[in-house]
């Protein structure tokens, strides 16, 4: 090729091509390096702050994991401690309130996460189990030898909650709804993965394994993204809530949502709460 072919190149000039005619080509490069270099390591949302505002349920999932902590006299579970960060944070309320900690152990099932967790958590005397529900592995601790199981975000397997519980063991669960940010599926198209993962479905399945519902709230609110970046960079972080993804597959979608910012994308949480009988 010669130097005159390529500089008439579309490629090489950046050019979109005309069926993307009008596209930022600045604002696609851009998209594209935040999307590729979006991956998460532990549950770290730092890199959105100031880009991105999230509403909270109106419950207190941490304050009631602290009460139930605080309550635990046989050991706790914490399922997907991700890097191990929300527990720490646990951990060190209780120092503050003069508690003595329980006996934790955490399980990841991510396997980057699981270094960045041992890291973390085993100077606190925390064990950490590489442990993943939806492949079927089984929950590696002994029958009835906890007293409290946590699952923030977390999958979970009904049954093995059931088997480690004590007689009066408490479960308490905070959800992603399987049917969370419905708009991101309807700009980037993709199923939803987790449609499974209902308020209603998940209580069933927690009676059937033998567990006394105590408390079942849902929630819908909103997450503000500052402009099209931050939502790719999300998307990048949670790349199952738009399957398949690609930045210049969509990138007509995303300058008009660029154009229209700040955008709003619904969050659909639930949390349950049940006892061992």
């Amino acid at each position: 090729m010669t130097a005159d072919e390529q500089t008439e190149d579309p490629t090489m000039r950046g050019d979109l091509g005309s069926d993307l005619e009008g596209i930022d080509v600045d604002l696609l490069a851009r998209l594209e390096a935040v999307h590729a270099d979006a991956q998460m390591v532990g549950w770290d949302f730092s890199r959105l702050d100031g880009a991105l505002v999230s509403d909270s349920p109106w419950w207190d999932f941490e304050a009631d994991c602290l009460h139930a902590l605080r309550d635990s006299r046989v050991g706790a579970v914490d399922l997907g401690t991700g890097g191990g960060e929300r527990l720490s944070a646990l951990l060190d309320s209780l120092a503050q309130g003069s508690s003595r900690p329980p006996q934790v152990t955490a399980t990841e099932g991510w396997s980057p996460n699981v270094p960045e967790a041992r890291a973390r958590l085993t100077p606190r005397d925390v064990g950490v189990l590489q442990y993943d529900s939806e492949a079927g592995d089984p929950l590696d601790l002994p029958d009835r030898s906890q007293d409290v199981v946590m699952s923030r975000h977390e999958s979970y397997d009904p049954a093995e909650v059931a088997r480690v519980l004590v007689s009066g063991g408490r479960f308490l669960t905070q959800q992603v709804d399987g049917f969370d940010a419905p708009e991101i599926h309807e700009w980037f198209g993709g199923e939803y993965l987790h449609s499974d993962v209902t308020v209603d479905a998940q209580a069933e399945a927690l009676r059937d394994a033998g567990m006394r519902i105590d408390q079942v709230d849902h929630w819908e609110g909103t997450m503000r993204f500052r402009d099209a970046v931050a939502l790719v960079t999300y998307i990048g972080l949670v790349p199952w809530d738009a399957p398949g993804f690609a930045v210049r597959s969509h990138a007509r979608r995303l300058s008009d949502l660029q154009a229209a910012a700040p955008i709003t994308v619904t969050q659909r949480r639930f949390r349950i709460y049940a006892t061992t009988l």
